[in-house]
């Protein structure tokens, strides 16, 4: 398919190359001149990769040797659905100085109709042509005697169109539009390589910000596992020496349980890399498929060894209070006494944290879904925002009804998250704050740090169990990188004058929607 659709855009190419020879054959006493403006835009668009600087060269060509008053080429704007001048350049400079103001739409003037039917325009009396755009004339004072507009298409569209206006001597010709047709297709191909440039630049873009995130996720694992992890390694070796020449035998303490979970956590470590690497490792996919196989993998194990029984059972148990089934009769939790519990547990754990939480408690709202789960998405959304809101600040825990559901919203009006950095968010290991700026290690504190692993837990709950969760976000203006540090307290904050000015400056909402078909319409038991 490739190959084809290459072959296909290298013949529309070559038709493109082979237009201005064509007009040799249609008519040998075409004027020389004009032909060298077609070996001028051919220069011009083989020195440079400039957009702006090579319609520049051609439109000032065009001026020189068609001998007119005016040319540019505008396009057209598909957002906006109207035309633009992209360069313009008349004698006494009427276009040039207001082509920012000039939009033409897409069904007026003679662009329009050239958009429409794909044909050139020759027009030899503007003053009385009805497809004349007044405005251009009312907003720039250029009086448009006559003009020549050709379209600039490409095989699928038309991306807008070249102009000649105001013959010095007489009137534009055929000949005029001849030549004007062939430059068109110098004009398109530029546009097209300015386009292809654009989507590489955008690209590169892209690969620049995944290279940051890359980059922040190796100083995270090195803050929050490869430390610690030494540390342990450290004191579990100088215990079991001191263990070892006090007489003791080591097998009567759990040495071996702790070097087990120091493994799971180079587990993790290694996962870490995997991703920062540029392997593959989808986390959420893998937790997902594996549970879809959980059931058949234990089944096939107890009919191969019965023994296994009690302790693959067991295993299931846990595995499903972690990442529990979705079931049509699963347990219910009230919304209601999920925040009523998570707002006493939010101002014992904030501790000295001078913050403001609004709670709005609903209705009793029952849901099919474990109250383990819900307790931990709002608690791991709240434990968030308090992290990421300086003292004297505001969040508001709410629910809203919706048409096909409920909404819990958990709202900061903290520092916000950096543009760059939205996209990662779900993505587990990656903290949005540096972590060598972490000021504190304690839950709860501002800009305390973690695991980066909250929000994929969340996301990995809600892609199993069919709730959604989405935010949105504004970076505190004051602090645009995730380099720039907050100090803490509105107070200390030499931008903010007022409390009430932090508050219009940055934020997050995270929105947890429930979908009817998880609503129990009264509770279970009554």
């Amino acid at each position: 398919m490739a190959s084809k659709k290459m072959k296909s855009e290298n013949q529309d190419t070559s038709k493109d190359s082979n237009r201005s020879l064509a007009i040799f054959e249609h008519d040998q006493n075409l004027d020389p001149a004009k032909l060298l403006l077609l070996l001028n835009a051919s220069k011009a668009l083989a020195s440079t990769t400039n957009l702006d600087e090579l319609l520049n060269i051609i439109v000032s060509e065009v001026q020189n040797i068609i001998e007119c008053e005016g040319a540019g080429v505008l396009l057209y704007d598909e957002e906006r659905d109207d035309f633009y001048w992209r360069t313009v350049q008349d004698k006494q400079s009427f276009l040039a100085s207001a082509r920012e103001e000039i939009r033409i739409p897409r069904d007026r003037g003679v662009c329009g109709w050239v958009f429409t039917t794909g044909k050139p325009a020759l027009v030899h009396d503007a003053a009385n042509d009805p497809r004349i755009y007044r405005q251009v004339e009312d907003k720039s004072g250029f009086q448009t005697r006559n003009m020549v507009c050709i379209p600039l298409q490409t095989s699928e569209k038309i991306l807008g169109a070249l102009y000649a206006l105001n013959k010095t001597h007489g009137s534009f010709t055929e000949d005029d539009v001849e030549i004007l047709s062939a430059l068109s297709s110098n004009i398109t191909l530029a546009l097209e390589n300015a386009s292809y440039l654009e989507r590489l630049t955008n690209s590169n873009i892209e690969l620049q910000r995944m290279n940051r995130a890359k980059d922040k996720m190796l100083h995270h694992l090195s803050h929050e596992l490869k430390t610690p992890l030494a540390i342990i390694d450290a004191s579990l070796s100088i215990m079991k020496k001191k263990v070892e020449k006090s007489g003791l035998d080591p097998e009567q303490f759990p040495f071996e349980r702790i070097l087990r979970n120091v493994d799971r956590l180079r587990t993790i470590e290694k996962q870490v890399v995997h991703i920062v690497e540029g392997k593959e490792y989808p986390e959420k996919g893998v937790i997902i498929r594996f549970m879809s196989y959980l059931d058949d993998f234990l089944d096939i194990r107890q009919s191969e060894d019965p023994l296994l029984k009690d302790a693959l059972e067991s295993l299931r148990s846990r595995i499903l209070s972690l990442f529990p089934e979705k079931k049509e009769e699963s347990e219910s939790a009230d919304i209601r006494n999920v925040l009523e519990t998570e707002q006493t547990y939010t101002n014992r754990m904030k501790q000295d944290r001078d913050i403001e939480i609004v709670f709005e408690i609903p209705d009793p709202i029952f849901v099919n879904l474990p109250p383990q789960i819900v307790t931990s998405v709002i608690r791991g959304l709240i434990r968030n925002a308090v992290e990421n809101t300086p003292d004297m600040g505001r969040i508001e825990v709410r629910v809203q009804q919706e048409s096909d559901g409920y909404n819990i919203i958990v709202k900061d009006y903290g520092v916000g998250i950096p543009l760059e950095d939205q996209p990662n968010v779900f993505e587990g290991f990656y903290p949005i704050q540096e972590t060598d700026f972490y000021t504190s290690g304690r839950p709860y504190g501002f800009n305390a740090g973690g695991t980066g692993t909250d929000l994929l837990k969340i996301r990995i709950f809600s892609e199993r169990l069919g709730f959604n969760i989405r935010f949105d976000s504004s970076r505190c203006s004051c602090i645009p990188t995730s380099r720039d540090i907050c100090p803490g307290n509105i107070h200390k904050c030499s931008c903010c004058a007022r409390v009430e000015d932090c508050f219009k400056n940055g934020g997050t909402e995270f929105v947890v929607h429930i979908p009817s078909n998880l609503i129990r319409e009264k509770h279970p038991d009554s």
